[in-house]
């Protein structure tokens, strides 16, 4: 896949930040990897805990349980330790109904693809969906991959062999031809490659190549389909590693095999994503991916104003010059100052204390 992947990225856009997704990412071996060897690239791991390999926490739990799962915390702790700033954990469940829904907007949310050992899983949390839209079993799966292509021109797709998605092999008979009948189903023309690679687990699994031949969309970078993100580092995430559960306190300790010899601390350490800046830190990574404890540099700039009325001209002209650290630092610490602010206006009002006068910017 390495190779492979590496020409992908090199045929992309390179006026714009380029985005991964490992969908499925279980301890995230695949989405490290590739984090560590493009940090060009965002790579955002989807992790729903619906399978076998990571338990069943996301068919009933929250977010917060799928997070502590032993996976998803062996998967943050690499990212702190190889300092992946271009590396997201995603904690979330996707199911037909998501599927569909990201392919609504007739644009794909990546420029590559993971889809290992994963379709069987999503397929399977899929049926009572399929039922209410109309489809039999497997053409209801087939639906679903074809809506699964849509979401990048690129895919690394790796396919159970039976006894998953029986419906799909006892119409179609071949691993290649659930697949075929997905490009057919998504309306456009797809190039296989493989299999790349074949392993004996569970049956014959084969990884297999596909990408569109048809023009498609770049990716919109300026949306963001993920409602959640997590490096590791977060508060959030530092308060519930520290819970009443002392098993799950820190880190998973559990090493990934071929992972061992990066060195995170060695002069070519990446600290990843196009719009990463390594004297900023996690601040500037990946902005074209927001969510609450990240920085939002348009939110944030509309946060507290008192007025929508036009400013000077002499404002724009300080902003084209002023250098981008500079802007991201005054950003930061507006947000900042807003977020304390809200703290000590909910703090007062429990004691009913009356609140302070706002500052001004």
């Amino acid at each position: 896949m390495q190779p492979i992947l590496q020409d992908m990225l090199q045929s992309c856009s390179k006026d714009r930040p380029l985005r991964v997704v490992d969908l499925g990412s279980c301890s995230g071996f695949f989405a490290l990897k590739a984090a560590y060897r493009h940090p060009e690239a965002d790579v955002v791991a989807i992790e729903g805990s619906v399978g076998v390999g990571n338990g069943t926490t996301g068919m009933e739990g929250t977010t917060a349980q799928i997070l502590r799962t032993d996976a998803v915390q062996t998967h943050l702790r690499w990212i702190q330790r190889l300092r992946l700033t271009n590396c997201f954990v995603a904690p979330e469940v996707w199911d037909y109904a998501h599927v569909c829904e990201l392919a609504k907007s007739g644009r794909p949310i990546c420029d590559a693809m993971f889809m290992l050992s994963v379709i069987h899983h999503i397929d399977n949390i899929s049926v009572d969906q399929y039922k209410r839209a109309g489809f039999a079993r497997a053409d209801g799966g087939i639906d679903l991959i074809a809506k699964l292509l849509l979401l990048s021109p690129r895919h690394f797709v790796e396919m159970p062999n039976q006894p998953w998605m029986k419906d799909m092999y006892a119409k179609y008979g071949t691993a290649k031809r659930i697949l075929e009948a997905a490009t057919e189903a998504s309306g456009r023309r797809w190039a296989f490659r493989g299999p790349i690679h074949s392993a004996e687990w569970f049956g014959q699994r084969d990884v297999w190549v596909i990408e569109v031949q048809d023009p498609m969309p770049d990716v919109d970078i300026q949306s963001c389909p993920f409602p959640e993100l997590y490096r590791g580092d977060e508060q959030a995430l530092l308060n519930l590693n520290t819970s009443t559960d002392s098993r799950m306190a820190g880190f998973n300790s559990m090493p990934l095999m071929g992972l061992e010899g990066l060195d995170p601390l060695g002069d070519n350490a990446p600290w990843g994503g196009a719009l990463a800046d390594a004297n900023l830190g996690a601040m500037a990574a990946c902005e074209n991916l927001p969510r609450v404890t990240m920085l939002d540099p348009g939110l944030t700039a509309m946060a507290g104003l008192d007025t929508s009325k036009p400013v000077s001209g002499q404002v724009g002209t300080a902003l084209q010059a002023a250098p981008t650290a500079l802007l991201l630092a005054h950003l930061a610490l507006r947000e900042a100052t807003a977020e304390a602010q809200d703290v000590l206006l909910q703090s007062r009002k429990l004691q009913g204390e009356q609140p302070l006068p706002a500052a001004k910017a």
